[in-house]
């Protein structure tokens, strides 16, 4: 799939955690109201329980407190007010019969090295998702890994500040793109994530600034309305 926007003519817009503009994060109603606003890719967070379960959840502990990677389903199931969690494998799924893709944020703190990553991609390859999901880590080591095992796979670097050699370093973990720093990021930055052939993403973006998108030469945005951010860049 095209990422850059001198390849698809536009910004691709991703939706935030599902859509959390509209329902609660990482829930049923937030993928279903992505979908239903032709969002380009659909942002979720992936945990994984102490016996080996991945699902939706973007914070690190429950809702009582208890870390996700130190409590087992069958618990974590019941805390969820209404329905439970979805299920990662649920998700990709239901993604393989829809026209959108999956941004995946691996939650990896707090779990032993890769444990989650390698449940990831089993289900990836028991789901035949590949070509349907974007997996997002702040572990570059873990989407270097990824990229070796999983060439199909799309990855996405995430970034907290500015790099000395944006080019040189995206080249050798060998993602697809990068998420950049909301008021940080530089043109020039952009410019050398471009010469590196990787797609470059404004997420994090706390206020609706996409006139910096715009500016920036971004080649995608992730915002949790995005019917807003579809107006804002005049696609509708």
């Amino acid at each position: 799939m095209n990422l850059l926007k001198s390849m698809t003519d536009r910004i691709l817009v991703e939706s935030h955690r599902g859509a959390d503009g509209f329902a609660p994060e990482n829930s049923w109603a937030a993928l279903e109201a992505g979908c239903q606003t032709e969002a380009d890719f659909l942002e979720v967070d992936v945990q994984l329980s102490r016996d080996g379960i991945a699902f939706l959840r973007h914070n690190y502990t429950l809702p009582d407190g208890r870390f996700c990677a130190s409590t087992d389903w069958d618990e974590i199931k019941t805390l969820q007010p209404g329905e439970p969690f979805p299920l990662l494998e649920d998700a990709l799924n239901w993604v393989k019969e829809r026209d959108v893709v999956l941004s995946l944020d691996l939650k990896s703190g707090f779990q032993t090295e890769a444990r989650l990553s390698r449940e990831v991609l089993r289900l990836l390859d028991r789901t035949n998702a590949h070509n349907q999901v974007m997996l997002i880590a702040w572990d570059h080591v873990e989407l270097f890994h990824i990229k070796q095992s999983h060439p199909q796979v799309m990855t996405r670097a995430l970034l907290r500040g500015r790099l000395v050699d944006h080019e040189r370093y995206l080249r050798s973990i060998m993602v697809d793109a990068v998420s950049l720093t909301y008021g940080v990021a530089r043109l020039s930055d952009v410019e050398e994530v471009h010469r590196a052939g990787v797609a470059a993403i404004m997420a994090e973006m706390w206020q609706p600034d996409f006139l910096a998108v715009l500016n920036l030469g971004m080649d995608m945005v992730s915002w949790g309305n995005p019917l807003e951010a579809r107006r804002a860049l005049g696609y509708l």
